[in-house]
């Protein structure tokens, strides 16, 4: 069997990847490349004795080496030298993507053409003659859709035609004389550095001479000489050299375009344009978006909740099968805890995200697919601009109110690298849900006539501090200005049901296999901290012992306490977990759930049961009133509630509550942010910046509040 590495390159929104999923399905992978965050996908596919391997290389416009996809793109092409490039090109749109194909023949690879989106093409009128085009490029052009999988058989046999040919003709393309100053370049090459030419395709290292962008450093003889040419072509056309380069590959693409493209159907209404007055509509525009984005909101949350619960119950069941073998086998009851609460309980908490996340994931893909995304980002533009954010980064942080990891992982649709970091930086600050059960306790022990403005207090707070990190990292260490904000605007298409699914599974897929490792791990840690010496007080644990050290730094802050300390280190593993923590160290009552034999039969029944059950909660979740969390009521535990109202102030607990708004997420979150970002710099400076941030804000607080509380 022969391996064939393949390079997918286009422009952003020709449905690279929509390709890779009709063609690959579910056996994408996806991760980040090494040392920038643009998102990388792989594919590997068995076709006539034939293991092709797809690398779907970042969107771009042109090869110029300055943006992070661009680096990306040419370092690999360059470096890694793919048997073939498949250029994916809109059929709808050949005008503004056939300039990326005139750069790519400059790099002397075998290459292919996948005349895309050939159905919407088709729909609105436009003829390509693409046999004609293919003879004027010099390389082969299949006409391909992914929605209705046109093409994707022809396509594949042109790939392994031309991997086994392994020739690359070189066209022509720009005028004479501009061909004749190339190849005296690659003549002065060869005389003053040669080995260049082992290094570089000639056409490329031509071009990038001339323009002056060549990454490698050149000889002083050879870079006067190059400055010689510069100015006879400067004398000759009366422009500088890069303007010349530019002109001559898009009068390329104007020719090869009126030779192959015309519409024959002149009647034909573009719906992008009539969708566009009523979803970009000066006033309309902002509340259909905000409508849009409740509705993401509204289904994420509402759909996965019933399925979480589900899972939590299977893992139960689960758990209980797995105690009773281990009392079959005497199984000593310190490891018994350990598969049951370490073990089981790591397993559960990564995947009680998996129904968020695909649900999210599946919004997501609809809104890209359908090509609302750029549009929410070019309405919110303006109110982001002003802290060195687009309008990509509002969906993200608004989301971080319900979750923050499935928050982190929707900055896959913000391209910026720079605006990425501060988003997924950002995000942390804003309160989740998880965050909320603990907040409504402690205002209804120290603040019962004003829970809803202390609640409110704190979510402002949040926004607030994440505003301000986000001004200063900007200011400080970016030290950007800010730049207009050009993007565009893709033609509205409704995405299919397979790639929407692929899409969303091989992202969770990602999520279970790197994530769900480091949370796993972190897990069985927290169980050794808060249960070693098993059987030891509450006092003696390993997890006591370390917070009677830390408890010093959180004096100033009004709780300065080994258990407050205690139940913010349980805090990083889950927040909703700091009640319970508290409750097993103030009152000494651990919350536990009655411990049951299940057998084998009443186990697959309760998990079916358990199955139904979550559909028809997911019914009643649609038909119910939606807030940000899902409210439920919940008993009031009042020994705890002395326990707390005798352990704090109202001063301290309002000092609390903001530091655990604002310290370090959870340890998914904190991962999440590793995965995204492609970074553990930027996991632990994470970490770092909202712990200080966290000390900060409580101190100032704590002191301005003591003294009217």
């Amino acid at each position: 069997m022969k391996d064939i590495v393949v390079a997918l390159v286009g422009n952003p929104n020709v449905g690279k990847s929509a390709l890779l999923n009709a063609i690959s399905g579910a056996e994408v992978k996806v991760g980040n490349w090494p040392g920038v965050t643009v998102e990388k996908l792989e594919a590997t596919f068995i076709y006539k004795n034939y293991k092709i391997h797809f690398v779907d290389l970042p969107g771009v416009y042109s090869l110029r080496n300055q943006t992070a996809e661009e680096k990306v793109t040419i370092d690999f092409l360059l470096k890694e030298k793919p048997d073939i490039i498949l250029n994916v090109v809109d059929s709808t749109n050949l005008k503004r993507n056939l300039y990326l194909t005139v750069q790519l023949l400059e790099l002397e690879l075998p290459m292919v053409i996948a005349l895309n989106i050939w159905d919407e093409a088709v729909e609105k009128g436009i003829v390509v003659d693409y046999e004609k085009m293919s003879k004027l490029l010099c390389v082969p052009v299949i006409p391909t859709s992914a929605k209705d999988k046109t093409g994707l058989n022809e396509l594949l046999d042109k790939l392994i035609d031309v991997y086994e040919n392994k020739k690359f003709v070189q066209c022509e393309h720009f005028e004479t004389q501009i061909e004749e100053y190339l190849k005296k370049v690659i003549n002065l090459v060869s005389e003053y550095q040669p080995i260049l030419l082992d290094l570089f395709p000639k056409r490329y290292l031509a071009v990038s001479l001339l323009e002056g962008t060549l990454n490698e450093p050149i000889t002083s003889s050879l870079e006067e000489k190059l400055k010689q040419i510069r100015e006879e072509i400067k004398s000759l056309y009366k422009k500088d050299i890069k303007t010349v380069i530019v002109e001559e590959r898009y009068g390329v693409v104007l020719s090869i375009y009126h030779q192959t493209v015309k519409k024959q159907r002149e009647d034909v209404v573009d719906s992008s344009i009539t969708l566009d007055k009523i979803f970009l509509h000066k006033y309309l525009g902002i509340p259909i978006f905000l409508l849009l984005v409740w509705i993401v909101f509204e289904i994420t949350f509402k759909i996965s909740s019933p399925y979480v619960e589900w899972l939590d119950k299977v893992l139960g069941v689960v758990s209980s099968w797995t105690l009773s073998l281990l009392d079959m086998a005497n199984t000593p009851d310190m490891l018994k805890s350990f598969v049951a609460e370490g073990v089981l309980g790591g397993v559960g908490f990564v995947l009680v995200f998996v129904p968020v996340l695909f649900t999210l994931y599946i919004m997501i893909a609809i809104l890209e697919g359908s090509g609302y995304i750029s549009r929410a980002a070019f309405l919110m533009d303006r109110f982001f601009s002003s802290v060195g954010l687009s309008g990509k980064s509002f969906i993200p942080l608004l989301l971080g109110f319900g979750c923050n990891v499935p928050a982190v992982y929707a900055t896959k649709t913000i391209e910026n690298e720079r605006e990425k970091i501060l988003t997924t930086l950002m995000i942390p600050f804003m309160s989740c849900g998880a965050r909320l059960t603990v907040f409504a306790f402690f205002v209804s022990v120290f603040f019962t006539s004003n829970k809803g403005l202390v609640i409110f207090s704190l979510y402002l707070i949040g926004i607030g501090v994440a505003v301000l990190v986000a001004v200063l990292l900007n200011k400080f260490y970016f030290k950007t200005k800010s730049q207009f904000f050009i993007m565009e605007l893709p033609p509205y298409r409704l995405p299919t049901f397979k790639y929407v699914i692929n899409t969303a599974w091989v992202r969770v897929k990602a999520f279970i296999v790197e994530a769900g490792t480091f949370i796993f791990a972190m897990s069985v840690l927290v169980w050794f901290l808060t249960n070693i010496p098993y059987g030891a007080k509450k006092d003696e644990t390993i997890l006591a012992n370390v917070s009677k050290k830390v408890a010093v730094i959180f004096q100033p802050l009004g709780f300065g306490t080994w258990e407050a300390t205690a139940s913010l280190f349980s805090g990083f593993v889950a927040k909703e977990v700091v009640l319970s923590t508290m409750g097993n160290i103030y009152v000494g009552e651990k919350i536990q759930e009655e411990k049951k034999e299940t057998s084998f039969t009443e186990g697959i029944k309760e998990i079916a049961t358990g199955f139904i059950d979550a559909n028809i909660n997911l019914v009643k979740n649609f038909v119910s009133i939606f807030g940000f969390v899902k409210k439920e009521e919940e008993e009031f535990d009042k020994s705890l509630a002395d326990a707390i109202r005798s352990a704090f102030n109202p001063a301290s607990a309002y000092s609390f509550l903001v530091f655990l708004l604002l310290y370090t997420p959870c340890l998914a979150t904190v991962f999440a942010i590793k995965q995204e970002l492609n970074s553990y710099k930027w996991m632990f400076l994470s970490i770092a910046i909202n712990f200080t941030a966290a000390w900060i804000v409580s101190f100032i607080v704590y002191n301005v509040v003591k003294d009217f509380l």
